[in-house]
């Protein structure tokens, strides 16, 4: 068994009463007593090291002998446990404080130890310093500490230390922490019109957490403020199908106005509606010529409608490849698609004709009642003559299979029109006829 209380330094070397051990604990452990560094296997041991990191996780408090032996060995711990840990703070002296014995930093108190902080300088504790002053001061002087503080946690706590429980758990909360610092740092760069140090913030908050709502809305907000409304859109969609999918939740109230307005602000001039007959019916291989031979100045907005969520992605991705589409929105409903549609005002609508609470046709029924202007496309894989002419009749701008080729889809996207419905050749032949339908009078 070790003695706590050993007298003799390392090499004759002794702490001046007035030298502060200087310990880093971001990345590898790092110790500096004077001229000499010491590092996590310098200390005695991996256990003697870890007593140490346990104390400084209470860095300036009091922890008992008990909790010490708790997480050293998992709550399986030997016999002579209190002898033991007692020998590794012998061993952890000698190494930190040699010839201080019990007046060096690692001090003892009645049933534990504590790390005396007026001895020892902590990046941790500066980290948490820094944190908890920007809290106090305006937004540029918060950047500055929030800044500094990050700058301090660039690597993670006990770095050294992979295997304990209690390490990753201290490891876990402890990158919360700094990811809220970061979010904070975003928000303050906002309002000191720092757009492009808020995007960088904000990007580097969303990667670590996808689910932070406030880094989303720091980086979006930071895209605006840039001018750069299209990736802004995009990292809106983002965030939206990720609040979808993980919490079942919309996006706050706050990123939908910032999403309103930078629909409005990339809003391009939409195509006429064809002055055709509505409920003209075609059968085409390929879709019509555009109406207008000019390249758009900004892409065309598309909302997808369908419930499946790998199809909706996959489409989603395929759109924003394409430098004149995009997607804005993703709804799985004809609820959801009656109530988005309006805050969203997408050129083009894409709906599969099957949703779970009842027919596309409903929703495009709805929506073109509010916005005749709409264009709707739709998709299905077993369409039925009853809904082809419903669709004809309403105005819906083409029928497409919904296993098809993707040019076409994206193509029938660009050159969609109402008056002249484009019907996919095969789901004519799914409909068992081998002539075209003849022409369906919409009653008009």
């Amino acid at each position: 068994m070790g003695r706590e209380t050993g007298e003799e330094g390392i090499n004759g070397e002794s702490l001046l009463p007035h030298r502060k051990l200087q310990i880093e604990v971001f990345g590898p452990l790092t110790i500096r007593r004077g001229n000499t560094e010491l590092n996590a296997n310098d200390l005695g041991g991996p256990k003697p090291r870890q007593v140490l990191e346990i104390l400084l996780l209470s860095f300036g408090s009091a922890v008992s002998k008990t909790r010490i032996m708790e997480l050293l060995w998992g709550g399986k711990h030997p016999a002579v446990a209190l002898p033991t840990l007692e020998s590794y703070v012998s061993v952890l002296r000698r190494h930190l404080q040699p010839g201080a014995g019990r007046s060096g930093p690692l001090r003892t108190v009645t049933g534990g130890y504590v790390m005396d902080r007026s001895m020892v300088d902590l990046d941790l504790d500066r980290f948490e310093t820094l944190t908890q002053r920007a809290g106090h001061v305006e937004p540029r002087e918060a950047l500055s500490l929030l800044t500094e503080a990050l700058d301090l946690a660039s690597a993670p706590l006990f770095g050294d230390e992979l295997l304990p429980a209690w390490a990753e758990e201290e490891r876990s909360l402890h990158a919360e922490r700094v990811s809220l610092a970061r979010v904070l740092a975003a928000e303050a760069a906002l309002a000191l019109g720092e757009g492009s140090k808020a995007i960088s913030l904000g990007r580097a908050a969303v990667k670590e957490d996808p689910l932070n709502e406030r880094a989303w809305t720091a980086l979006i907000l930071g895209l605006e403020g840039n001018g750069d409304n299209e990736e802004a859109l995009r990292a809106f969609e983002r965030c939206r199908r990720v609040m979808d999918e993980e919490l079942g939740c919309a996006p706050s109230a706050a990123l939908r106005a910032a999403q309103a307005r930078l629909l409005k602000s990339a809003a391009v001039t939409r195509v006429p509606a064809d002055a055709g007959v509505p409920g003209r019916l075609s059968i085409v291989n390929r879709p019509a010529a555009p109406v207008v031979s000019q390249q758009l100045a900004a892409p065309l907005h598309i909302m997808i409608v369908d419930d499946h969520t790998t199809f909706a992605e996959l489409l989603t991705g395929a759109l924003e490849r394409e430098p004149d589409l995009r997607s804005v929105g993703i709804a799985k409903s004809v609820a959801s698609a009656v109530a988005m549609f309006p805050e969203l005002r997408p050129d083009v609508v894409i709906m599969d004709l099957y949703l779970p609470d009842g027919s596309g046709l409903k929703a495009a029924e709805s929506i073109l009642a509010e916005a005749p202007e709409a264009r709707i496309v739709m998709l299905t894989g077993n369409p039925s003559q009853d809904a082809l002419r419903e669709a004809a009749r309403m105005g819906i701008c083409a029928f497409l299979p919904k296993d098809g080729s993707l040019s076409i889809m994206l193509d029938t996207l660009r050159h969609a029109r109402a008056g002249n419905m484009i019907v996919h050749p095969s789901l004519v032949a799914r409909l068992g006829s081998a002539t075209p339908p003849v022409p369906v009078n919409s009653g008009k």
